[in-house]
């Protein structure tokens, strides 16, 4: 176990490591402490992920800022896995917070699959289809019961662009001068940000499928969903998001039919993901992620230049 500056194991700094996983088994989940233990490459900027055994995993918050997402995933996973249409992970332990560590934990199946990174044009086929598939069974399932207004807003409701809105690409347009030219970026933006208003009503969203969390076949079908922390209910557009940098185009017209989106869900689409998982999470991971940062600012001139303008 490390600690920030050598403070008491209760503080909120902790970083877990391997023996203190095991120990946190030992306390509360004896039944499962015989297993390896080991850290995952599937950590990402909310959990702390390590590997338990072959078949599953243990999530940890990073933050007490995403417990609330670690808590969603532990309540709505259950309802949602038997009707999407590839395996999610199944919640099979809730840890406590305790004095090893000061926040909820949980263990949930591993779901296998490969990364959908240099997929040739029939793997990027078979996952158009495929991915378009689980979102329409994702956006079909039962929403009864889960919370309008609270989870998400602004563009994940369905709402038009707005002068806020506007001023985040402005200025971060300004920021990122020296990977695009601010003038070009906000001419991109002025042809993609007048957009219509969701054209269906709100339902399941996973809000971040993106190629960290979708999982994948040898033959480039899909395997698998994680990292359900975003889930909420809302616009359905955001789960295209990701479509410009995932997919060449003839890819991105397959999913877009599979996943059954009309031209306002398909126009709204375009325009967050330039501004959203696009400008705005480059400025924000492009000291951390690196390769994360180097995806998104592919994808965003691929939007940029569907409206007919160069970024650099």
């Amino acid at each position: 176990m490390r600690t920030v500056n050598q403070e008491p194991a209760t503080a909120r700094h902790v970083v877990p490591d391997s023996d203190l996983v095991v120990q946190l088994l030992r306390e509360q989940a004896p039944h499962l402490a015989g297993m390896a233990v080991r850290p995952s490459h599937a950590s990402g900027s909310s959990n702390w992920v390590f590997r338990l055994g072959d078949a599953r995993a243990i999530r940890l918050p990073q933050s007490d800022g995403y417990v609330r997402d670690l808590l969603k995933e532990v309540r709505w996973l259950p309802r949602l896995g038997p009707a999407v249409s590839v395996p999610v992970p199944d919640i099979e332990f809730v840890g406590e917070a305790s004095d090893l560590f000061p926040r909820p934990w949980a263990v949930v199946s591993w779901v296998p699959g490969d990364t959908p990174v240099g997929l040739d044009s029939t793997q990027q086929a078979e996952l158009a289809e495929t991915l378009g598939q689980f979102m329409q069974s994702l956006h079909q399932a039962d929403a009864s019961g889960m919370p309008r207004g609270a989870e998400h807003w602004g563009y994940r409701s369905g709402e038009p662009v707005t002068d806020t809105i506007d001023g985040w690409a402005d200025d971060v347009a300004r920021r990122l001068s020296d990977v695009f030219d601010p003038e070009r970026v906000r001419q991109a933006w002025r042809l993609l940000r007048d957009v219509p208003p969701a054209t269906t009503p709100p339902c399941w969203i996973h809000t971040d499928l993106s190629v960290e969390n979708v999982l994948i076949c040898p033959d480039g079908r899909l395997a698998g969903v994680i990292d359900f922390g975003g889930l909420g209910i809302g616009d359905r557009s955001v789960d295209l998001l990701y479509a410009w940098g995932m997919f060449e185009a003839s890819a991105r017209n397959v999913l877009r039919a599979a996943a059954g989106a009309d031209d306002a869900t398909w126009t709204r689409a375009r325009a967050w993901a330039f501004v959203g998982p696009g400008l705005l999470t480059i400025e924000n991971y492009r000291q951390t992620m690196p390769e994360r940062t180097r995806h998104l600012i592919a994808m965003v001139a691929t939007i940029a230049a569907e409206v007919g303008v160069q970024l650099r």
